[in-house]
């Protein structure tokens, strides 16, 4: 379901519970419309992604990625996320809906703010990424768009996850995350952004509240960007007055080098206070309404629907239109050299009405101030100028005395009606708002001592559940509805939910199990499985896990990662044949390729002692630690020689023959006649008992 401003969705029911009322306003993210939350018939601000970013997931992390970092915090100046969901490919947020305007559209009607009204709004925005800083959360696009002034009192800082489009004079530059005219040097770098450039962002805002323009301008992004890199922000003073400490606390929060700021919000928001405190009681400098400066904040932008006096009543900003702090400050007033202001002259703001309590100088024209008093007492001569104008004042009495007697009765009637009209406006009142109350902070409170202050501002607490907190201890208030300062019946109910501390599991023990089997284990303790390896294994079974990232018993937060390496089982090893070689060499090799050998020997008549006759398995794959034979050749097998010295010759030719030997008969006495083969055997060789191989040859002598 595409939601665009062109389908008009205005009558839908999204996600069966909030139907969209009216479009608010439109960025290049999302569009924003008031809608009512069906369930709890409250109205609500709802963001929905524009559906051709909803099919990128880097796009949908962002903008989910903002419902979570606001729900963590709990702070009154930050604009609170109900729900988060997705409908038919609608990507919403549900928020706080605001009756107000945005400080973008203040400064478009004042031009700025004089100091100490500038450094009030200051702390509100403050105190919001103060408590956001303190939950590790940098907004990284802080400027007057995302400030919201509400009609009931509430300074509230909105857009925590850059969903905001280009606007007219705040452009936001592909590639840099924060927008150009707040954009900190090193966000303009492309450097991570830390608390510290927040920051420089809340700095680059409190100067154009005091002076109503940015520091660095330029006609084209690049040239912006680089004199936030290159050029250092001058002080405020150089374009209104301001008291040193204020351009103390501007340059400090501004300075390029991110470690000469404020550390983080926390440490700004000390400093404004303390600035507050230092400039109380010295007078400062009005601010005029001046056409040029409004011109420079004019956006075209949907309104609230409200003046600016509407927008601002009950608010730190209210009544400061037309105010003149203190007496004595005319055209001709100094600033003393040791009043810590620089040295300038004062102007006077113009006025359209005056608050009570409040000082208004009006300037008499001179033919007024000098018609009476001139003369020196002597009753004027007749004719002349002043006995005309004192029979004209004594006509003028006798007229007064006549008109009185009538004044009177018309006196008593005036005072009638208005006493009726007080009954009638303070019956209206009561009746219309008289009876509803701020309610009171019950935020870190045990429920105990929540239901106990609820009591005694006149209201009732009830406990409506448990939520999980980063930031607020267990057992304490995390949240109430309605929030904190909101207006309530008397004697209404506060619904009040309780923190169940930081969000933690423990982590399983994964090793030996399936992927599917872990997966399943891990799911119902919000825990997401990441394959980060796959390796052989000797002793682990192919498909089961090796090992994980995180120790078992260990306590992690939700959505927490573990990466693990499943087992490819036993590594297959090429088989290599060593017949014919070496045994020594063979078996070193396989040993090193990670086999057992079995090395068995025997005797051969044909390969040399030493030499593999054959091995088992000779070719092919196996694993390692499996067994290998091979057969060590011993050589060929040795026989004895036996003995046959003193044999006849014939038989000792016999024996040898049989035991295989060749045998070669030597006549030692040549020359004498032989008296036949019955003649004995002197000597033999090799001599008898000698090892030798068989088919020797064996010489026998006789004579």
């Amino acid at each position: 379901m595409d939601l665009s401003v062109s389908d008009a969705p205005v009558g839908r029911l999204l996600d069966g519970r909030y139907r969209i009322e009216a479009l608010l306003a439109r960025g290049g993210m999302a569009t924003v419309y008031k809608a009512t939350d069906t369930r709890l018939d409250r109205p609500v601000a709802l963001k929905i992604m524009h559906a051709e970013l909803a099919a990128d997931d880097d796009f949908v992390a962002r903008f989910i990625g903002e419902a979570r970092a606001v729900a963590q915090l709990s702070d009154p100046n930050v604009v609170n996320v109900f729900d988060q969901g997705e409908d038919d490919g609608a990507v919403y947020l549900a928020m706080e809906y605001i009756h107000g305007r945005t400080l973008r559209d203040v400064l478009h009607e004042r031009g700025r703010l004089g100091a100490d009204l500038a450094l009030e709004v200051a702390e509100s925005v403050l105190s919001a990424l103060a408590a956001a800083h303190r939950a590790g959360i940098v907004h990284r696009d802080v400027k007057p768009e995302n400030v919201l002034v509400g009609n009931d009192g509430r300074v509230k800082v909105a857009d925590f996850g850059l969903a905001r489009a280009n606007s007219s004079s705040s452009k936001t530059t592909r590639g840099l995350l924060g927008t150009v005219s707040y954009i900190s040097p090193e966000q303009a770098l492309g450097e991570r952004a830390t608390p510290r450039s927040d920051v420089y962002s809340a700095g680059i805002m409190l100067y154009e509240l005091l002076t109503g323009k940015t520091p660095h301008e330029g006609p084209t992004d690049f040239v912006v960007v680089r004199s936030h890199i290159d050029d250092d922000v001058p002080r405020p003073s150089e374009s209104v007055p301001l008291p040193a400490p204020v351009d103390d606390l501007v340059l400090t929060a501004t300075a390029r080098d991110p470690q000469r700021r404020y550390a983080d919000a926390g440490a700004f928001l000390t400093a404004v206070r303390s600035t507050r405190s230092a400039i109380a009681g010295v007078p400062l400098v009005e601010p005029d309404n001046d056409p040029e400066l409004t011109e420079v904040h004019a956006e075209p932008r949907d309104s609230a629907g409200v003046t600016l006096d509407e927008a601002l009543a009950g608010t730190v900003l209210a009544g400061q239109v037309g105010r003149v702090d203190s007496p004595g400050r005319g055209d001709d007033h100094r600033y003393g050299d040791d009043d810590g202001v620089r040295r300038t002259d004062s102007r006077l703001l113009p006025t359209e009405e005056s608050r009570p309590g409040s000082t208004r100088r009006i300037d008499a024209p001179l033919s007024i101030r000098f018609t009476e008093d001139d003369g020196d007492g002597d009753e004027p001569r007749p004719g002349t100028r002043s006995a005309r104008q004192a029979e004209v004042r004594a006509r003028s009495a006798g007229h007064r005395r006549t008109e009185q007697t009538r004044g009177r009765r018309g006196l008593y009637l005036f005072f009638f009606v208005l006493l009726l009209a007080t009954g009638v406006a303070t019956a209206a009142w009561w009746y219309g708002s008289g009876r509803w109350e701020a309610t009171p902070s019950l935020l870190d409170l045990s429920a105990e001592q929540a239901e106990t202050r609820a009591e005694e501002e006149g209201f009732t607490a009830v406990n409506g559940g448990e939520e999980f907190s980063e930031t607020v201890e267990a057992g304490l208030v995390l949240s109430t509805e309605p929030g904190p300062g909101e207006r309530l019946l008397g004697g209404g109910e506060i619904t009040y939910v309780l923190s169940k501390g930081p969000e933690r599991y423990v982590v399983p023990e994964l090793t030996g199990l399936t992927v599917e089997a872990a997966t399943e284990l891990a799911e119902p303790l919000s825990m997401t499985l990441r394959i980060e390896d796959e390796v052989y294994h000797d002793e682990v079974e192919a498909g089961l896990i090796v090992s994980q990232s995180l120790d078992p018993g260990e306590e992690v937060r939700r959505d927490t990662e573990v990466a693990i390496t499943v087992s490819r089982g036993r590594e297959p090893i090429d088989v290599q044949d060593f017949t014919g070689q070496p045994a020594d060499q063979a078996e070193a090799a396989l040993a090193e390729a990670g086999f057992r050998v079995n090395r068995a020997e025997e005797h051969s008549a044909d390969i040399g002692a030493g030499t593999v006759i054959r091995q088992d398995p000779a070719s092919g794959t196996a694993f390692r630690n499996d067994e290998i034979t091979i057969v060590v050749s011993l050589g060929p097998e040795m026989i004895e020689v036996p003995n046959v010295t003193g044999e006849r010759v014939d038989r000792a030719e016999q024996i040898l023959r049989e035991a295989g030997f060749e045998v070669v008969v030597t006549d030692v006495l040549p020359g004498i006649p032989s008296m036949g083969r019955g003649e004995r055997v002197q000597r033999q060789e090799p001599a008898a008992g000698t090892p030798v191989a068989p088919q020797s040859r064996v010489e026998i002598f006789h004579f």
